[in-house]
């Protein structure tokens, strides 16, 4: 009888140690699940606060002085473009537009080609003006918005 109290005694001490251990690794778990949680919360903090692009195109911009004669120096410019094809990324031409409340006129969305939006127009006087918006938005990151304008003119002999 001795003997079988003794197992028993023996056999519950391990499964309580057994539970103890278990407990103290699940205690682990959590401390160590929390930190990745707030390590995690801090990067998306971090991102919240930058511009957020699903690709990237290079672009080489020649310099407008380029004479393009023999010998003469070539310039440009090499810029990174980070654009959104998730169609929250776009660039209107309008014929005019207000800004409270924000209304454009005559609307024309262009289309995205490689992170490029082309637009063909007619210079059909000594000057004319382009208007427009350009906007991009991700579910991640900060977007931006803001309002285009240039004109464009004849060359001058």
């Amino acid at each position: 009888m001795t003997k079988a109290i003794i197992v028993v005694f023996l056999t519950l001490m391990m499964f309580s140690c057994t539970d103890i251990n278990q407990g103290e690794n699940t205690i682990d778990k959590l401390e160590n699940l929390k930190a990745e949680n707030d390590s995690l919360r801090k990067i998306v903090a971090d991102i919240e606060t930058k511009y957020v692009f699903d690709s990237i195109t290079i672009r080489d911009i020649p310099s407008y002085k380029n004479t393009y004669e023999l010998n003469s120096k070539v310039a440009g410019e090499i810029v990174f473009v980070g654009y959104n094809v998730n169609k929250k990324t776009n660039v209107i031409l309008v014929d005019s537009f207000s800004y409270n409340p924000k209304k454009l006129y005559n609307p024309d969305t262009l289309k995205l080609n490689n992170g490029g939006f082309i637009y063909e127009t007619e210079l059909n006087s000594k000057q004319i003006s382009l208007k427009g918006i350009m906007e991009t938005k991700n579910e991640y990151g900060k977007g931006y918005e803001g309002f285009y304008n240039t004109a464009i003119g004849t060359k001058k002999n």
